[in-house]
C-alpha cells in the first residue's frame, strides 16, 4: 500500500492507498474533549506541524458497547472524520457525508457496514463519514448547572462544524464544496431532519438523503432538562466532577437516562419513546424549532430530499433483541400484552390503535402486527409527514420503500438497517452478508442502489440500469419506488395503514 499525501491549510495529511481508493482515517475537525470540554462547543483544530497520520481510525464517541455493533476503542480525540476518494478521476467531484445511526447513543463512523471503498471507487463520488458525540455528551441540557458552560445539542454542532471543515478542506482532496449531498440512517437521517430545519447548518449542503430518519426524534427543553436530571442523580459526587471524570464513569450514569420515558415531539397527545431517550432538543439556537413546522414553512425547500424507510424496520428490535444488546427474546404476546404494548407507546388511544391493526391486517401473528404499527409510529408515518411537509413549497422529494430478506434471520424480512449494506456495496463482507446473504442477486440490487444514491449527488435525478423511471412525490400521486430484486414504482402503498394514522401522527 502505497502513502498518498494531501496538502491542506491545516497541514499535510497522510493516508493510504487500497482497494482502488485513497483513504484517510481519522482527520481531526475538532479538538479533543478535555474536561468539561466534553459538554462545551466544539473548538475547530489547530493547524499541525508535520505530517498528520491518517491511516487509522480515531476513536469511537464514549459509549456501551453493543456486540452486534462493535465499535472498538472509544476515547476524547472522537471528533473526526474519514475520506475515501477514487483514483484517476477528472475532479472536482461530488461529495456524499456519511452521518451514522445509533440511537444518538452508539454507533462510528469507522463501522464496516460504512466502508466507502466500493461506493466511492465505482460511482466517481468523495464519501465522507463523520462522528458525533453521543448520549449525555451529545445531548444533555444543562441549564440547571450554568457554571458547567455546557451547551444544548452538542451533538449537532459537532456534525456542523464536520461540514464547516469539508466545505473549507474539500476541495484539497478533489472533492466540490458545492456539491455536498448528507446521507444517513436512523440517528443519521434524524440527524439530517434536524440540519435540514438549523440556520447553522444553511449553506453547508446542497443535497440530502435520508434512510430510516425522521424530523419527530426531538423534545422539548423541559424533557430534555428531565432526563439530563436522571443522570446528573445517578452521577455519585454531582455533574461536574462526574463529566470531568473517567468516560466509563459518564456512560455508566448515563444508563440511568434510558429507564425513563420522554414525549417525543410536539403532538396534541403524548407519543411516548423509550430507549432512546437523549435525543435533539427543540428550542436553541441550532434548533429553533421542530423540524417539521420548519420545513413547513419553507426550510430547505431549495434542497432535493430522498427519504424511505425498510419495509419491516421494528422487527430488528421486537424478533431479535439479542442483536441490540438485549438479554433475552421475547415471547409472542397475549392480548392483554399487546394491548399494553400499544397503550404504553400510545397512551390513551393505543387500544384505539390496536383495533384499527387487527382490522386491517387480520391475518398476521400479535408480534408482527405490533411489528408493523411500530414501524409505522417510530419511521414510516414520520418519513411520510416529512414529505409532505414539503409538498405545498414544490420542493423536489423522492421517497422509496426498501425490501429485502434478512438472511440471518427470515423472521426478521427487511429489518432496520437493512438497505445499508447495499448503500455501501459490502453485500458480499461479513457484516452485510448477515443481512443480505451475499450472492450476485444482493450485488446487482447494490449496484443499482449505489448508482441511484450517486447519480443524485451529481445533482440529478435518482436513477438506475434497470430500474423504472421514479416519479417525485406528490400531492394525489404518492409515488415510491420499491427497491427490492424487481423493483417498481407503486403508488400509495400500504394506503389502509397510512390512512390509520390521519390526525394521530
Amino acid at each position: 500500500m502505497s502513502s498518498p499525501t494531501v496538502n491542506t491549510r491545516l497541514g499535510l495529511i497522510a493516508g493510504i492507498e487500497k482497494d482502488g481508493v485513497q483513504q484517510f482515517r481519522g482527520i481531526p475537525f475538532a479538538a479533543p474533549l478535555k474536561g468539561l470540554g466534553r459538554i462545551r462547543a466544539p473548538e475547530p483544530v489547530s493547524a499541525w506541524h508535520g505530517v498528520l497520520d491518517a491511516t487509522s481510525w480515531a476513536p469511537a464517541a464514549p459509549q456501551d458497547e453493543i456486540p452486534f455493533m462493535p465499535v472498538g476503542e472509544t476515547g476524547e480525540a472522537c471528533l473526526a472524520l474519514n475520506i475515501w476518494r477514487p483514483l484517476h478521476q477528472a475532479t472536482p467531484l461530488p461529495v456524499m457525508v456519511w452521518i451514522h445511526g445509533g440511537g444518538f447513543t452508539a454507533g462510528a463512523s469507522s463501522q464496516s457496514l460504512y466502508d466507502g471503498s466500493a461506493l466511492a471507487r465505482e460511482n466517481g463520488v468523495i464519501i465522507v463519514s463523520i462522528n458525533y458525540r453521543l448520549g449525555i455528551l451529545g445531548f444533555g441540557e444543562w441549564s440547571e448547572w450554568p457554571e458547567l458552560d455546557g451547551v444544548s445539542n452538542a451533538g449537532l454542532r459537532d456534525q456542523i462544524l464536520a461540514l464547516q471543515w469539508v466545505r473549507d478542506h474539500i476541495a484539497d482532496f478533489g472533492g466540490d464544496p458545492a456539491a455536498v449531498t448528507l446521507f444517513g440512517e436512523s440517528a443519521g437521517g434524524m440527524s439530517i431532519a434536524c440540519l435540514m430545519a438549523s440556520p447553522l447548518a444553511q449553506g453547508l449542503f446542497a443535497r440530502a438523503i435520508i434512510q430510516s430518519g425522521s424530523p419527530d426524534h426531538v423534545v422539548t427543553r423541559s424533557e430534555a432538562a428531565r432526563i439530563t436530571r436522571l443522570f446528573a442523580e445517578a452521577a455519585g459526587g454531582g455533574p461536574a466532577s462526574c463529566l470531568m471524570g473517567d468516560l466509563k464513569g459518564i456512560v455508566r450514569a448515563q444508563r440511568s437516562c434510558f429507564k425513563a420515558t420522554v414525549n417525543r415531539g410536539l403532538h396534541a397527545s403524548p407519543v411516548a419513546q423509550f430507549g432512546m431517550t437523549l435525543l435533539p432538543l427543540i428550542g436553541d439556537d441550532v434548533l429553533p424549532e421542530h423540524p417539521l413546522t420548519a420545513m413547513s414553512n419553507g426550510a430547505s425547500a431549495h434542497i432535493p430530499l430522498m427519504l424511505g424507510t425498510t419495509m419491516d424496520e421494528w422487527t430488528l428490535f421486537y424478533l431479535s433483541p439479542q442483536s441490540m444488546g438485549q438479554s433475552r427474546p421475547r415471547e409472542e404476546p397475549d392480548d392483554e400484552r399487546l394491548t399494553h404494548e400499544f397503550e404504553r407507546t400510545l397512551p390513551g388511544r393505543g387500544a384505539m390503535m390496536m383495533s384499527r391493526y387487527r382490522e386491517a391486517m387480520p391475518e398476521v401473528s400479535s408480534s408482527e402486527l405490533f411489528c408493523a404499527y411500530e414501524t409505522d409510529r417510530m419511521f414510516r408515518m414520520p418519513t411520510i409527514r416529512l414529505a409532505e411537509a414539503r409538498f405545498s413549497h414544490i420542493a423536489p422529494t423522492w421517497q422509496y420503500l426498501f425490501d429485502w430478506p434478512c438472511a440471518f434471520n427470515r423472521r426478521l424480512k427487511s429489518c432496520h438497517v437493512m438497505e445499508v449494506p447495499f448503500v455501501f456495496g459490502v453485500t458480499d463482507k461479513p457484516a452485510g452478508q448477515f443481512f443480505t446473504g451475499g450472492g450476485e442477486e444482493a450485488e446487482q440490487l447494490s449496484r443499482q442502489v449505489r448508482q441511484a444514491w450517486s447519480s443524485f449527488a451529481n445533482g440529478k435525478a435518482p436513477m438506475a440500469e434497470g430500474w423504472p423511471e421514479w416519479p417525485v412525490y406528490k400531492p394525489n400521486h404518492r409515488a415510491v419506488l420499491h427497491m427490492a430484486a424487481a423493483s417498481n414504482v407503486q403508488i400509495d402503498p400500504q394506503s389502509e395503514r397510512r390512512l390509520l394514522w390521519d390526525e394521530v401522527l
